[in-house]
């Protein structure tokens, strides 16, 4: 007698345990710049999270290599997967750069930046919740579109930031430090819309 074989939903799982390791690691760099310049371990709290979100990646990894049928095609769940550890490793590092650099003032773009990336990992967190239950796009829409709203505010702040920088006669070891941590959020942003792009594709694909 024929039987189908159930979905390996396992992955749901994995997709959860990542969203839950973006809105840590977002949460954690937002606290660090609002204790600015002190850290009060958020930074080491961020690392803590990302190998956790290295170690939940390679399981969906090998867990694709073994299960027979998956919820979505498994490009989609390697490319989902790996975009999500992505966020959270230029995140970390952002941090890290932080402290690192002990840089003595933030501009106001930068704490409207771990503004804006924690808004967009609480809203993809949420729509990864929901995979498992099947939501539709138009449930999810209002998130996504969250997403690209909060990205869009960010490459209006760009300018601002860029013009400031370089006005007067600053110093360029500072200006290089405050550009590359400035650079390191902004492309947590990029990605973080493009990750919001990955699950409105894949919602299309299996409706």
């Amino acid at each position: 007698m024929f039987s189908v074989m159930p979905q390996d939903r396992s992955f749901f799982d994995h997709f959860e345990q990542l969203g839950k390791c973006l809105v840590v690691v977002s949460d954690q760099l937002a606290g660090s710049m609002n204790l600015w310049p002190g850290t009060n371990g958020h930074v080491a709290k961020m690392e803590q999270s990302r190998h956790e979100a290295h170690r939940v990646m390679r399981e969906t990894l090998l867990r694709l290599d073994t299960a027979f049928i998956t919820p979505f095609d498994r490009e989609d769940i390697l490319e989902l997967t790996s975009r999500i550890y992505e966020a959270i490793a230029v995140i970390a590092t952002a941090g890290r750069r932080m402290e690192l650099y002990r840089l003595e003032e933030m501009h106001p773009s930068l704490r409207t930046h771990t503004t804006a990336i924690d808004t967009m990992a609480s809203e993809i967190s949420a729509t990864l919740n929901r995979l498992r239950k099947k939501a539709k796009l138009s449930e999810l829409r209002g998130n996504l579109d969250e997403i690209g709203r909060q990205e869009e505010a960010a490459r209006q702040s760009r300018d601002k930031f860029l013009l400031e920088l370089y006005s007067g006669q600053p110093d360029p070891i500072s200006v290089m430090k405050k550009r590359e941590v400035h650079d390191l959020m902004l492309e947590a942003i990029y990605l973080l819309d493009n990750l919001g792009r990955t699950i409105e594709r894949i919602l299309l694909k299996n409706d």
